[in-house]
């Protein structure tokens, strides 16, 4: 067997090898031509010029890289996820499978940037398949993009249960919140936000609950989505009278814009205290002096 010298390979040339194995069938010629088109399953990572210069390695030792380079567990993951295609695959021609098997490969299957098609038929199917939705959105295996889907799935999955509203979405999407995926949380917001009421109440909770976890800043998080709110803003403004939360200064920001929202003259003036504490950090301070003036301008 031929050495590679690992000095030529990196972790993300490892990451394009698997990439490569999964979704292109272990060709460098069909990933080449997927990523000239800008397929969505492009990798934002991933350069061309990386995959033309493992393609020229490759060639000239005459050995499969990922063969060569590989650990097993990365052959491990490549191959679980290589079944996975084939099990999403294979629904197409068992005559047994359920039609909800049949509409969720469609959607994780589909190489459309917004497959409204398959988000339009299993909407149709209505709140039946609400927990086929949420076992999708809950998975974390879809969002992986090594995996069918290219990690978009839970994208499509919140689009659907928004457009469904049933409310036994609401716990799952809020516990899919801060998957490391900014474009799903994006997403997983909006859904929050579109069940008004119920998903506010929900949050406003969350926001409030002892003892303090991530929960608290994810719902604080999830509630920017809401568009200005009093209730909001006098929640968030209970909970940034807490100690705890100005040793937090991400999670107080957040709670700092929603009292942008504050109307009542009496809880303004609450506000304006929190600014008089000592061991306020300063980012907060400022943070809080442009509220303050801003609602100079408005009164």
């Amino acid at each position: 067997m031929v050495n590679v010298n690992t000095s030529m390979i990196d972790t993300i040339d490892m990451e394009i090898l698997m990439h490569r194995d999964v979704h292109f069938g272990g060709s460098f010629d069909v990933m080449l031509e997927y990523y000239m088109q800008q397929g969505v399953g492009k990798m934002p990572d991933f350069e061309i010029d990386q995959i033309l210069r493992l393609q020229k390695i490759e060639k000239d030792q005459n050995e499969n890289l990922s063969e060569l380079y590989l650990p097993e567990a990365a052959k491990d993951q490549v191959n679980k996820a290589k079944k996975m295609y084939q099990d999403l695959r294979d629904v197409y021609s068992d005559e047994k499978a359920p039609p909800e098997s049949l509409l969720l490969s469609d959607l994780i299957l589909s190489e459309e940037e917004l497959p409204e098609k398959e988000i339009k038929a299993i909407v149709e199917k209505g709140k039946e398949i609400v927990p086929t939705l949420i076992y999708l959105l809950s998975s974390h295996t879809f969002y992986e993009p090594l995996n069918p889907g290219y990690g978009r799935s839970p994208i499509f999955a919140a689009k659907c249960l928004a457009e469904i509203q049933d409310e036994r979405a609401i716990p799952p999407l809020f516990e899919a919140l801060g998957q490391d995926n900014f474009f799903t949380d994006e997403e997983i917001i909006k859904a929050l936000a579109s069940f008004g009421d119920q998903s506010r109440a929900f949050l406003i909770k969350r926001l409030k609950s002892d003892p303090f976890s991530n929960d608290n800043e994810y719902a604080a998080i999830a509630l920017s989505g809401f568009s200005e709110d009093e209730e909001i803003a006098q929640a968030s403004l209970e909970v940034l009278e807490k100690e705890e939360t100005l040793k937090k200064p991400l999670f107080a920001s957040y709670l700092v814009f929603a009292c942008s929202n504050l109307t009542k003259a009496s809880k303004q003036q609450r506000f304006i205290a929190i600014t008089k504490k000592e061991g306020l950090p300063k980012t907060i301070l400022e943070e809080m002096m442009i509220v303050i003036k801003n609602w100079k301008k408005t009164t």
